[in-house]
């Protein structure tokens, strides 16, 4: 339900804004992540069934300074599954991965700062499987955001069962400058 702070980006149905992020800036940041989850060959099943529910920007209690929440859903599918019937763990890397980069593109965005940053590492760990045919809720949140380095973490839920199946830390970093040759 949205509260006085919240509302609903115009393109995507379902989908709640919490924060102060002009209408603009809404739909660059639906766009961008269509673009990004529908791109390129590489899990392009899995990318495509996300769902965009929520984005938030927030000020942080403990410093005042501005974080970003993106929540995505979507159905554990054939095409994410291992020999055992549940998530593959590349899969949740992978969620990991384009959903986290997706909160700090948010907040890059909000705060008019740059956002091209490129994965330096993803430490993840596993709490519970997530089988085929669950529902999961991928909850990304920025945890620091500086000139050179970037992190988020990430919790993967089964909502079906109400159970934490994976959590990941993803730290980014400004790309290196292409080196000249004389």
């Amino acid at each position: 339900m949205a509260g006085p702070h919240s509302t609903m980006a115009p393109s995507q149905s379902g989908l709640v804004v919490k924060g102060d992020i002009p209408a603009e800036i809404q739909e660059e940041i639906v766009k961008f992540s269509e673009y990004v989850m529908q791109r390129g060959a590489f899990a392009r099943s899995t990318g495509s069934s996300l769902v965009l529910k929520e984005i938030e920007v927030f000020r942080r209690g403990k410093d005042g300074k501005s974080h970003a929440r993106v929540v995505y859903e979507t159905t554990v599918h054939e095409e994410m599954l291992n020999i055992g019937g549940n998530m593959h763990g590349g899969c949740a890397v992978y969620l990991i991965d384009v959903c986290s980069s997706m909160a700090l593109a948010v907040l890059g965005m909000a705060t008019n700062k740059p956002w091209n940053f490129v994965s330096q590492a993803i430490n993840t760990t596993f709490h519970a499987p997530a089988p085929a045919g669950v529902k999961i809720e991928i909850a990304n949140t920025t945890v620091s955001f500086g000139s050179r380095t970037v992190t988020a973490i990430t919790e993967i839920w089964d909502t079906t069962n109400n159970r934490l199946c994976v959590t990941g830390t993803h730290n980014k970093m400004k790309p290196s400058e292409p080196k000249t040759k004389l």
